[in-house]
């Protein structure tokens, strides 16, 4: 669970990153279209990637959680033969605290999906500004 906040809180430095990159090439004046529209392209398919793997990881935590939460409530209704005595009946029950847990987790899912939705929406409007360009590859070819 810690590496999905991790790399929520990794997603939201290289948004910041992304908002240096805009105003970097506002200042340049020698920047191509081509060459800024590339940069772009790169920076958000790195941020697509930051959160999917947080996403993927995420998930496999709240499955986790989902999991031990699920155990709790069959061994405590009986159907566990460990769970004898009345001591070991109370440490089983589902806590308040628990459902907070699964609430954070849901949170960190969020986060990542808003961050991916944003960042695949940005990747749409450069592919309408400026399509995928050859040129700039065959320039760097010749070079």
């Amino acid at each position: 669970m810690y590496t999905g906040i991790t790399l929520s809180i990794l997603s939201i430095f290289w948004t910041w990153g992304g908002a240096r990159l805009a105003r970097r090439l506002v200042r340049r004046t020698q920047t191509t279209r081509i060459s800024a529209a590339n940069m772009t392209r790169r920076a958000v398919s790195i941020a697509v990637t930051i959160n999917l793997v947080g996403m993927f990881v995420t998930i496999l935590g709240a499955e986790q959680i989902v999991g031990s939460l699920a155990a709790r409530i069959l061994s405590s209704s009986g159907l566990s033969p460990f769970a004898a005595t009345s001591a070991n009946l109370v440490a089983q029950t589902i806590q308040p605290l628990d459902v907070l847990v699964v609430q954070a987790n849901t949170n960190t899912l969020l986060s990542h999906y808003i961050s991916l939705a944003c960042a695949l929406s940005l990747k749409k409007f450069i592919s309408r500004l400026d399509p995928p360009s050859t040129e700039e590859k065959r320039r760097l070819r010749i070079k």
